[in-house]
């Protein structure tokens, strides 16, 4: 029996999951700034400053990055599982194609990111700034970006299946054709959002502010919009909406609606 034990433990310890960050890894990278591939799991590198590090496949899973700062950084291709990345600066970093499922990324500084085709799936974005990002092709279900700022991001394509955007920040946001299905908005701010051909089924747009947002095509399927403001709105050519789905809702004499359909004036 301990022989048994002994040998699993080996085993567990031996296996790659289990294995520590390369100090010469870490070496290398504070002294050039550059450490493509290299291992860095586990490492504690908070507060550090890696301004225009290239770190394209880099393996930062399960590393402390509180505080860091990575802004114009390059992160394509990493895996940043379950990395925390609070408070961080990501300004401008390149993170596309990377794997950043779980990641705790919470009030960090992301404008301009780029994050397209990256798995961020159940990763936190909780009052993150990303303004501008770019999320083109990502698969991002059952992400937070509650109270996140998201003014002129990209979206198109995306896989948002469950994604918690509660009061967000999302004018002139792009979601283009992407899937939405049991998304939550609500409160959040979609002013002239561009949400054409996007799969909405089930959403929830509770008190949602949707004015000159463009839902032209999208599927509708039992989505709320109790308490949404649709002024200016063009709802043209939706799928699945009914009637009493708006009733709740207000909007004004520009909101463009399917022929059948009315809509209350906003007061």
């Amino acid at each position: 029996m301990k022989a048994s034990v002994l040998s699993v433990l080996s085993f567990l310890l031996l296996a790659p999951g289990a294995m520590a960050f390369d100090s010469d890894d870490i070496k290398k990278l504070k002294e050039t700034g550059s450490c493509p591939g290299c291992d860095l799991r586990a490492a504690k590198l908070q507060s550090e400053d890696f301004t225009d590090a290239y770190l394209k496949g880099v393996n930062l899973r399960d590393t402390i990055l509180k505080e860091v700062i990575l802004e114009n950084a390059n992160l394509s291709n990493a895996d940043l599982r379950r990395a925390d990345l609070e408070k961080s600066n990501l300004v401008n970093a390149d993170l596309e194609s990377a794997i950043i499922q779980g990641a705790d990324l919470e009030k960090a500084n992301m404008k301009g990111a780029n994050l397209k085709q990256t798995d961020l799936r159940r990763a936190d974005f909780e009052s993150a700034n990303i303004e501008g990002g770019k999320f083109q092709k990502a698969d991002i279900r059952k992400a937070s970006f509650k109270r996140a700022i998201l003014q002129k991001a990209n979206f198109s394509d995306a896989n948002l299946t469950e994604t918690n955007f509660k009061r967000a920040d999302m004018t002139d946001i792009t979601m283009t054709s992407a899937e939405l299905r049991n998304a939550n908005f609500s409160r959040a701010n979609l002013t002239n959002a561009r949400l054409q051909e996007a799969d909405l089924r089930q959403a929830n747009f509770h008190r949602a502010i949707l004015i000159d947002a463009n839902l032209a095509g999208a599927e509708l399927e039992d989505t709320t919009f109790w308490g949404a403001n649709l002024s200016g709105a063009n709802l043209e050519d939706v799928e699945g909406l009914e009637q009493e789905q708006l009733d709740p809702a207000c909007g004004d004499d520009k909101t463009v609606l399917p022929d059948d359909l009315l809509i209350t004036k906003c007061q």
